[in-house]
């Protein structure tokens, strides 16, 4: 039985808890400027998740893991490279873990029932079914991961590239603890198949529209103009992936 899922208290948890200048994730314009994105995870969640409270390890900034929380007293840890947000993340009372996927094996063995993985493999320069098995060692047998990150194929890359304009940063290996920018975007079929090497099962890549316009104000025009473009799946901003841990994965490593 799937959880009831109410917009309207979405929206009062994220206005409360999350736009908030204090969270130095972006700050208060970033949450509101991606509020659909994080809305439609948290949907999503609602509708796989069991009524009971779970284990949730989001991995990134803590948003998805505290909305939860608070919604649905779900057990949230979050786990990300240091910094700010996540001070802010633990005087919520959400535990904190500092981990660099790119260097270390994960710190949890079947401990989560689902985990987030949203908007982070495009920051990671190295091979994304690596990190994939990594997080899927973190789930308990029969574990979701929902991830989210850019499609390759969206109208914005398509411009950027007519124009000559850099679509990601430089590929290298990351420097002590900071963190890239985006060293690399999938198309459906190569995110699909990180997946299946990183040994997931059910796994499922759905293109998405979630709505927002360019930071830079030289491409909102554009970004207006091609809108209807997005009726095209492949061209839409985002990919949605959910998969399952085998339901007979080792619980001690």
């Amino acid at each position: 039985m799937s959880r009831a899922w109410k917009p309207s208290e979405f929206d009062s948890v994220y206005e409360r808890f999350i736009c908030k200048e204090e969270y130095q994730f972006g700050g208060r314009a970033y949450h509101l400027r991606y509020r659909s994105r994080y809305k439609e995870c948290v949907r999503r969640f609602a509708e796989m998740a069991p009524a009971n409270p779970v284990d949730v390890l989001d991995v990134g900034g803590g948003q998805l893991a505290l909305i939860c929380s608070r919604l649905w007293n779900d057990r949230p840890v979050v786990s990300d490279l240091p910094g700010p947000h996540l001070d802010y993340i633990a005087s919520q009372g959400v535990k904190t873990i500092h981990w660099n996927l790119c260097k270390s094996e994960p710190p949890f063995v079947s401990e989560f029932d689902f985990i987030f993985f949203s908007e982070v493999i495009e920051h990671l320069p190295i091979p994304g079914h690596i990190i994939l098995e990594r997080l899927k060692r973190a789930l308990r047998p029969g574990g979701v991961i929902i991830c989210t990150t850019p499609n390759l194929y969206r109208l914005r890359n398509l411009v950027y590239m007519a124009v000559g304009y850099p679509i990601f940063d430089h590929f290298r290996y990351p420097d002590g603890e900071v963190a890239l920018s985006h060293v690399l975007e999938y198309s459906r079929a190569h995110l699909d198949w990180q997946f299946e090497k990183a040994g997931f099962t059910g796994c499922s890549v759905e293109y998405s529209q979630m709505h927002h316009l360019p930071t830079n104000r030289l491409f909102v025009p554009l970004a207006l103009l091609g809108y209807p473009l997005h009726i095209v799946p492949h061209w839409r901003d985002y990919l949605i992936a959910t998969a399952y841990a085998p339901a007979d994965t080792p619980r001690n490593g």
